[in-house]
C-alpha cells in the first residue's frame, strides 16, 4: 500500500519490550494457525510446550488469546495450562491466515457477472458525482495540529507530556489555556497515555460530547456520527451535555452521539482493542460489512459490497494494517465473492 508510509512507526504498547513484542506476533501467528484446517494434534502439543518456555512466552499466549478470541479477560486475571481446545471453523465463518489462505476452495459464481460490473460502473460515477471518494476529511486534517494521513500511523509527544497515539487519517488541534487540558477531535481515532496533572484536567471534545480524565490512558474515536470512548487505565467521565454522563473504568467501552447521553457498549469487543498500534487487524467472526467498514480507515480507495447477501459472510483472522490488500484478494479465493479492482473503487460482489 503506498499509504502505509508510516507502518514502521508502530508504538510499543505499554508494558511491553522489543522482544516481548515479536513474542506476541509468534503466539498470534500460533493461533491463526491453530483455527486452520492445517492444524494437527502434533501442532496444539507443540504450541502448549511453546507457551511454557518461559513466563514471558506465558503472557504472550495469553494475550494472544484474549485478543483472538475475544474473552474479556487478560493474563494477569487467569493461569492457562495444558493443550489449547481450538474450535473448527463453521461453515458460515471464513478463516484466514496471513499469507497463506486456509479455509475452503474456491466456489465459481456464473451469470449475473455482467450485472454486477454494470452497478459497479455506475456505482463508481455516483460516487465520483456525490465526491464521496475517500474516507477522511482531508480539510480537517489540514486545519489541526497533529495529524496523520490515510494508512498512516504516529505517536506525539504533547506539551504536557501526554503520549497520543494517531490511528490512520486522524487529526486533532489542542488548547491548553484556562486551566483545562482540551483536545479537539476533529477525525479517527488517538489513544491518549495522559500525563498526571490532578490541578489541569485532560478533556477530549469530539463531536457534540466530551471526555474528561486527570491521568489515565483511553482512546477516543469517531465513527460516522458516533463517539467510542475506552478505557485503558483509570477513569473517564463522558457525557454530552444532555445532564446525563456516565464514568468509565478500565475495561470499558462507552458511546454517543451528539444531543443524546452516553451509555455504556456491553458488546465491545474490548480485548481486540487498539491492536492497530502494532500494525494489526483481528476480526473475530466479524460480519464482512463490518471488516470492510474497518478496512476502509486504511485505504484511500472506495470499498463497496455489491451483493446484499455477502454482507453478513462471517470473517476471523489477524492481519497486518500494510497487507490489507491481501485481505481482499483472499476473499475471492476463500468464498463465493469476487473482488474487481477499478481506478478508486474496488468491488466486492
Amino acid at each position: 500500500m503506498t499509504s502505509q508510509n508510516a507502518v514502521h512507526k508502530q508504538p510499543v504498547l505499554q508494558g511491553y519490550d522489543d522482544a516481548m513484542i515479536t513474542l506476541s506476533d509468534q503466539a498470534i501467528d500460533w493461533l491463526v494457525h491453530l483455527q486452520s484446517d492445517d492444524a494437527s494434534d502434533h501442532d496444539r502439543a507443540a504450541f502448549a510446550q511453546w507457551r511454557t518456555l518461559s513466563d514471558a512466552h506465558a503472557k504472550a499466549a495469553n494475550d494472544a488469546e484474549a485478543l483472538f478470541f475475544g474473552v474479556d479477560e487478560t493474563s494477569n486475571a487467569r493461569e492457562w495450562s495444558g493443550v489449547p481446545e481450538v474450535s473448527k471453523p463453521t461453515p458460515n465463518t471464513h478463516r484466514f491466515r496471513r499469507r497463506k489462505l486456509t479455509s475452503a476452495h474456491p466456489v465459481k459464481l456464473v451469470g449475473r457477472r455482467i450485472t454486477y460490473l454494470a452497478a459497479s460502473l455506475c456505482a463508481v460515477l455516483a460516487l465520483v458525482t456525490v465526491g464521496a471518494i475517500g474516507n477522511s476529511d482531508p480539510w480537517a486534517r489540514w486545519q489541526a495540529d497533529y495529524a496523520t494521513a490515510v494508512g498512516a500511523f504516529e505517536t506525539v509527544s504533547l506539551p504536557d507530556g501526554t503520549i497520543a497515539h494517531l490511528n490512520t487519517a486522524s487529526a486533532f488541534s489542542i488548547d491548553y489555556s484556562g486551566g483545562v487540558r482540551r483536545i479537539e477531535l476533529a477525525t479517527g481515532e488517538v489513544i491518549f497515555d495522559v500525563a498526571k496533572d490532578p490541578e489541569h484536567p485532560f478533556i477530549v471534545e469530539a463531536a457534540g460530547g466530551e471526555a474528561m480524565a486527570v491521568g489515565t490512558s483511553y482512546g477516543v474515536r469517531i465513527d460516522d456520527d458516533q463517539v467510542k470512548v475506552t478505557v485503558q487505565e483509570g477513569i473517564v467521565e463522558v457525557g454530552t451535555g444532555t445532564g446525563n454522563s456516565i464514568r468509565l473504568t478500565a475495561g470499558e467501552q462507552g458511546s454517543y452521539r451528539a444531543g443524546y447521553a452516553p451509555s455504556l457498549n456491553n458488546d465491545a469487543d474490548l480485548a481486540a482493542y487498539g491492536s492497530w498500534q502494532r500494525g494489526k487487524l483481528i476480526f473475530n467472526s466479524r460480519a464482512l460489512a463490518d471488516v470492510i467498514k474497518e478496512v476502509q480507515r486504511y485505504k484511500s480507495e472506495r470499498i463497496i459490497i455489491a451483493r446484499d447477501e455477502l454482507r453478513d459472510l462471517k470473517i476471523t483472522g489477524v492481519f497486518e494494517t500494510s497487507e490489507l490488500d491481501a485481505l481482499l484478494s483472499s476473499l475471492a479465493q476463500t468464498t463465493t465473492a469476487k473482488v474487481v479492482r477499478l481506478p478508486l473503487l474496488t468491488v466486492i460482489y
